[in-house]
C-alpha cells in the first residue's frame, strides 16, 4: 500500500506524462510580432505594388497584428523567390511569397532549376487574374500583329522564368513573330526606361493593370501603345486590342497558347512552405479573403488602379492542379519553345 508521499510521486508522474497543450494559430502568431512578404520583382512594379498592398492590410487580421516586411528577391523571374520560400523560408507561417504562375510552370516543364512542386505549397490566396500584353513606344514602327511577323522587334525581360521572356519566344514558334529577348532588365520601369533610351524595342510580360496603374499616364498621353494582349478571355477595358489566343490557325496552337495563359490566371498568388501546420495555413488564407473584402485595402486599391479579381487559397491550389494536368505533348511543345535561343 502507498504512502502519501508515494500517492504524489505517482501523481506527479502522471502530470509529467500528460502532453503539453498545443499551441494555437492564434497564439503563435500573437506570439510573433513580425512576418515577411516576399515579392519576386524590383520595387516599383505591380507585384510590389500588389504585395505592399497586401502587406498595409492583411496583418490587422492576423492575431497580435504583426509587424510587416516587403522583401524583394528578383532573381532568375522569380524562380530564386519560390525555391528559397519551398526549401529554406520559414516553415511556420511567418514567411508568405508570391510566386508567379509562370515560375510553377517551369516545374511543370520539368526544369531542373525549379526545386519545388507547386502542388505542394500552401496556397493563401490570389489577389488577382491577369491578362498580359506587349507594347511599344509611340513612335515605333510596330503597328500591329503582323508587323510583329514582318520585322524584328526586341524586348527585355528580367530573366528565364518569367512571361517577358517566355511569351514572346512561344509566339516566334506558334505564330511566327520575331521577338528578340534580352534578359537583365528586373522590372516594367527598368524596361521602360530601356525603351526610352532606345536599347530596346517594346515591352511583352506586362499585365493590362499595370497599363492602368504604374503606366497609366504614359499610356493616356499616348507616349505607349499596346500591340496584343493574351490571356484565355480579352479584357473588356480593351475591346480594340487582338487576343494572341485568336491569332492560332490550327487546334494544336491553340491548346499551346492556352497553356501559356493558363500561369496568368495565377496572377498574384501567395504562398507558405508545405510543412506550415495546417492550422497557421488556415488562419492565414481566412485573413487573406478578409483582407480582400476589407474596405480600405479596396478603396487604396481603387485608388492605385489596382485590379482585384481574387481566388481563394482553395480556388488556387485547384488552378495549380489544373496546370499540372496538361498533357505532355503539350508541355514538350511551349517547353521546347522558351529554350530556343532568343
Amino acid at each position: 500500500m502507498l504512502g502519501i508521499s508515494g500517492v504524489f510521486v505517482l501523481a506527479a508522474l502522471a502530470l509529467i506524462a500528460q502532453p503539453a497543450s498545443a499551441e494555437t494559430a492564434e497564439e503563435f502568431f500573437a506570439a510573433h510580432p513580425k512576418i515577411t512578404l516576399a515579392v519576386p520583382s524590383g520595387a516599383g512594379g505591380t507585384y510590389d505594388a500588389y504585395t505592399r498592398l497586401l502587406a498595409r492590410h492583411m496583418p490587422k487580421y492576423i492575431p497580435g497584428n504583426p509587424a510587416t516586411i516587403v522583401q524583394n528577391i528578383t532573381a532568375a523571374g522569380g524562380l530564386v523567390l519560390t525555391n528559397q520560400a519551398y526549401n529554406n523560408a520559414a516553415k511556420d507561417g511567418t514567411f508568405i511569397a508570391m510566386v508567379r504562375g509562370s515560375t510553377v510552370q517551369e516545374h511543370v516543364n520539368g526544369s531542373p532549376a525549379a526545386k519545388f512542386d507547386g502542388r505542394k505549397f500552401a496556397w493563401i490566396g490570389n489577389m488577382n487574374m491577369e491578362y498580359e500584353t506587349c507594347i511599344v513606344m509611340r513612335d515605333s514602327p510596330h503597328r500591329s500583329i503582323a508587323d510583329l511577323r514582318d520585322r524584328e522587334i526586341i524586348v527585355g525581360a528580367s530573366g528565364a522564368g518569367a512571361q517577358s521572356y517566355s511569351f514572346p519566344l512561344v509566339y516566334n514558334e506558334i505564330l511566327h513573330t520575331k521577338f528578340r529577348v534580352i534578359t537583365g532588365y528586373p522590372a516594367t520601369p527598368d524596361r521602360m526606361l530601356a525603351m526610352e533610351r532606345g536599347e530596346l524595342t517594346g515591352n511583352c510580360g506586362v499585365n493590362t493593370s499595370s497599363i492602368l496603374a504604374t503606366l497609366a499616364r504614359q499610356y493616356t498621353e499616348g507616349k505607349i501603345r499596346m500591340l496584343l494582349q493574351a490571356a484565355m478571355r480579352k479584357d473588356p477595358r480593351f475591346p480594340d486590342v487582338p487576343n494572341m489566343l485568336d491569332e492560332a490557325k490550327t487546334p494544336a496552337d491553340r491548346q499551346a497558347l492556352e497553356y501559356m495563359f493558363a500561369t496568368l490566371e495565377l496572377g498574384r498568388p501567395f504562398v507558405v512552405a508545405p510543412e506550415t501546420p495546417p492550422e497557421r495555413v488556415a488562419l492565414l488564407r481566412r485573413a487573406f479573403d478578409q483582407a480582400m473584402k476589407d474596405p480600405g485595402l479596396v478603396e487604396e486599391a481603387g485608388k492605385l488602379q489596382l485590379d482585384l479579381n481574387t481566388m481563394t487559397g482553395a480556388e488556387s491550389a485547384a488552378s495549380v492542379e489544373r496546370l499540372y494536368a496538361t498533357p505532355r505533348a503539350v508541355i514538350e511543345r511551349v517547353q521546347a519553345a522558351v529554350e530556343a535561343k532568343p
